[in-house]
């Protein structure tokens, strides 16, 4: 997009680029965009950066109808709006249907989706100032357009009785999984307290409704589980009746080798690696407990990133989504993969999340023998704190990187050994501790 401090007599010249829609970017005022189609139209755009990652824009109008000075005016007005938790497209969109009274707030479909752009402007609760995560509300409106809008999208809300949602828990559960029916009731219960607090019903019939209790998973992949996995994704892949793509397979080895969530490991950014330090921080927004995470990496890590980065060709992610190269792949995209390749592969009951037990497991080990604590710190469970207070955790910055680059570096080599199906030298390995 190419940059200027746009003038009156710029933007009665300007032309598009190649005879393509171009947009100019005001130096100004940010997120000032002139926009001109291929014929020649010209009108104003805001683009703006939620909480949440998410970009949006939005139009200002033509520029027969608006000059300069006041397609700046409104950018001030809607950056205001945006610093106080505001999306000003979504207001807008919402005020014109209302205008128009096509906004129908009464079934569950519609006021679902009010709900969902709710938690993008982080006014999905009260005193909640922060918006949902986007992969989350992503996460969500899955399960809200798969399960819950097929057997509620037409039926008014204030009408649902306990005893439908429970019947249909039920057999979400018997017809998917517990997981399944669980996540729909949780969707279920924020859009109808949402619906409360905007005196739409007056009960949440889902308080009472009950679903299986989640079973903690145990579940430790073998040695040769590992070996066959890796084996299995390693280029070329041929994996019959599976399909993988290769920057998939990457993002799962890699997620073997750093031990780090599959949502983590998908949305990799390009500026969130240090190459020459080894090291990739996560920041607070795209990790599960919103603390900033530094993640050593191995030699082996460091080789499966880079070779992803030539892969993708993408100057901002390392795992581009092949529709939209401003976005990384889905976190699901590597837990379908996974699915299809279970069956195939022999694999009972495995899942990418138990990368990050096995290799716990491993590391706590008699064969390596790091400390639960260290692992901890590995895994970016905040909930550990070393048995000191929990407020010395707050003001604890310490990241423990050596701690942790010996547990990943350690962890790397022993899965090559397992992988490779080769033993190392010694069967000690040195923690590094004096």
């Amino acid at each position: 997009m190419p940059k200027s401090k746009l003038t009156d007599a710029f933007v009665k010249s300007a032309k598009p680029l190649n005879g393509k829609l171009t947009e100019y970017a005001d130096t100004k005022e940010t997120g000032l965009c002139l926009r001109v189609t291929a014929t020649g139209e010209k009108s104003w755009t805001y683009r703006y950066r939620l909480k949440s990652g998410k970009q949006k824009r939005m139009s200002l109008g033509k520029l027969r109808d608006t000059a300069l000075a006041k397609a700046r005016e409104l950018v001030v007005i809607n950056r205001a709006k945006v610093a106080n938790d505001g999306d000003p497209a979504t207001e807008k969109f919402d005020a014109r249907l209302l205008a128009k009274n096509e906004l129908d707030r009464e079934t569950v479909k519609d006021i679902g989706n009010w709900y969902f752009r709710e938690c993008e402007a982080g006014r999905h609760r009260p005193n909640i100032k922060n918006p949902k995560r986007q992969s989350t509300i992503d996460h969500e409106r899955y399960f809200f357009t798969t399960h819950i809008v097929p057997a509620f999208g037409k039926t008014k809300l204030s009408t649902i009785k306990r005893a439908s949602i429970q019947a249909f828990v039920d057999n979400v559960a018997d017809d998917y999984s517990p997981s399944t029916s669980r996540q729909c009731r949780i969707i279920l219960h924020g859009i109808i307290a949402f619906a409360q607090r905007n005196e739409i019903t007056s009960n949440n019939p889902c308080q009472y409704v009950t679903t299986a209790t989640q079973q903690a998973r145990e579940r430790v992949l073998s040695n040769t589980e590992l070996s066959t996995i890796w084996d299995a994704l390693t280029l070329p892949i041929a994996i019959e009746g599976a399909t993988v793509s290769a920057g998939v397979a990457y993002a799962t080895k890699i997620a073997m080798v750093t031990l780090q969530r599959r949502g983590e490991v998908t949305g990799m950014r390009i500026d969130e690696l240090d190459i020459e330090n080894k090291i990739w921080v996560i920041p607070s927004h795209r990790t599960k407990n919103h603390h900033t995470h530094v993640v050593p990496l191995s030699d082996l890590a460091l080789e499966l990133i880079e070779k992803a980065i030539d892969l993708s060709g993408n100057d901002t992610f390392v795992f581009p989504s092949p529709r939209n190269a401003e976005s990384s792949i889905n976190p699901r995209a590597m837990t379908r993969a996974f699915a299809r390749m279970r069956k195939p592969l022999g694999l009972k009951d495995a899942r990418p999340h138990d990368f990050r037990r096995t290799g716990a497991t491993n590391l706590t080990g008699e064969r390596l023998g790091f400390p639960r604590f260290t692992v901890s710190k590995v895994l970016n469970h905040a909930s550990d704190t070393g048995n000191s207070a929990a407020v010395t955790s707050v003001y604890d910055r310490n990241e423990y990187l050596p701690e942790k680059r010996r547990a990943l570096d350690a962890w790397a080599i022993r899965l090559l050994e397992i992988v490779e199906d080769r033993e190392s030298a010694g069967n000690v390995v040195n923690l590094g501790f004096k």
